[in-house]
Formats: C-alpha cells, structure tokens, sequence
C-alpha cells in the first residue's frame, strides 16, 4: 500500500502514471460536460444544464408572466452558469441575514439559440449559448416579486449582488441606466431596459 501510495504521488509531481498504479475509469453513466457554442448573441448549447425552480437562496422568476417559478424551457445554462449563480446567490444571502432570496430569471433554451421577442416580452438579444442569466435586484420592500420602477429597488442590495458576480468572474454585467450601478467600465455597462435586473454574463470556459 505505501508503494501504490509513493507511486500515485511521484505521478502526481511528475505526470507519469505508472502502468501498476490504479486510475479509476471515467463513469460512463456521468453526463456529458455542457458546452457553450459561439456567441452569447449567435450561438447554441450542448448539453446544457437546467436551473432548479427553486433553490435554499433562489427562486426562479418568469420576466414574461410575472410570476415564479420561470418556466422549465427557459431555464438553461452551462454548468459553469448554474454553479455562479448558486453559490452568488448563497453567499449574497449568507451576508444579508433576513433577505429574501433571489429572483432568477431567464437563461436560455434547452439547445440554445435565438431568443428574442417570438419568445415572449422584449426578448433577448443574447442568452444564447448559456452563459447569460438575468437576476432580478432585490427590493426595498422585501417582496419576493421583481421591481417594476427603479424606486423599488434596494440599491444597497443591489450593488452588492453586482459586485459579488464581479467578484465571482463575470466579463459583462448589464445594469439599469438609472440606478447608478457601478463598477469597472469593461465589465459594469449600463444598458436599456435593466432598471430592474442585472444581466449576468460568464466567460466561456477554457478549451471551448
């Protein structure tokens, strides 16, 4: 056993796995790694994973109907997306005792592609690839709806929420022009028709 040991660990520091030492086999029945296509603006989604309709920090939202949970063929991502959003969501509440959990909205389709307005509401111009998610800002009142006037938002929260998907690697985050979100130039954009969500964008993840 102290041999097999010496031997995975002189692998591990030189690379070389020797021919004797046990490497488990990839599980045939694990499901296929979800991979972004393109462009969050042209592109589609391989494998993609679904976002809960609810989780312990998250509750899903239709921008569309106005009402939870977001409708199941609206909800897909890349796992990488998914796991951003839980574990923002669950920090973010974890720093704010009492705070109603958060509202998440579209992502995109079950295989990606086009979004926009056939889809219902405004559509969207991305959301295509699985890497976008909109996340609506909390409000002042406590409400677990979405805000329908920017002074319903609780700004506080909000910039909060902005800066934890900074932090957490987001490359463009969309934010409502009369807010006065801020943040980096490159990343935090102010853009039309977000006074009541950010827009939460990932990069693509390495080798795709």
């Amino acid at each position: 056993m102290r041999l097999l040991v010496a031997a995975v660990l002189g692998a591990m520091l030189t690379g070389v796995v020797p021919a004797d030492a046990h490497v488990a086999p990839p599980d045939p029945l694990a499901p296929p790694h979800s991979v972004a296509v393109g462009k969050p603006w042209h592109g589609f989604l391989e494998h993609g994973v679904q976002l809960p309709e609810e989780g312990p920090d998250f509750v899903t939202w239709d921008e569309v109907l106005r009402q939870s949970p977001d409708r199941g063929w609206r909800r897909w991502g890349t796992q990488e997306l998914i796991d951003v959003l839980v574990r923002v969501t669950s920090e973010f509440r974890a720093a704010h005792p009492g705070v109603p959990r958060v509202l998440i909205s579209d992502l995109s389709r079950p295989q990606g592609g086009p979004f926009g307005p056939r889809y219902g509401g405004l559509g969207h111009d991305s959301h295509q690839n699985g890497l976008d998610a909109d996340v609506m800002y909390p409000r002042r009142d406590g409400l677990l709806r979405a805000p329908l006037r920017p002074s319903q938002v609780d700004r506080a929260l909000a910039q909060d929420l902005v800066d934890r998907f900074r932090r957490a690697g987001a490359v463009r985050l969309f934010v409502g022009p009369h807010l006065n979100l801020h943040g980096p130039k490159d990343v935090v954009v102010a853009l039309v028709h977000h006074d009541d969500h950010v827009h939460v964008r990932i990069a693509t993840p390495p080798g795709e």
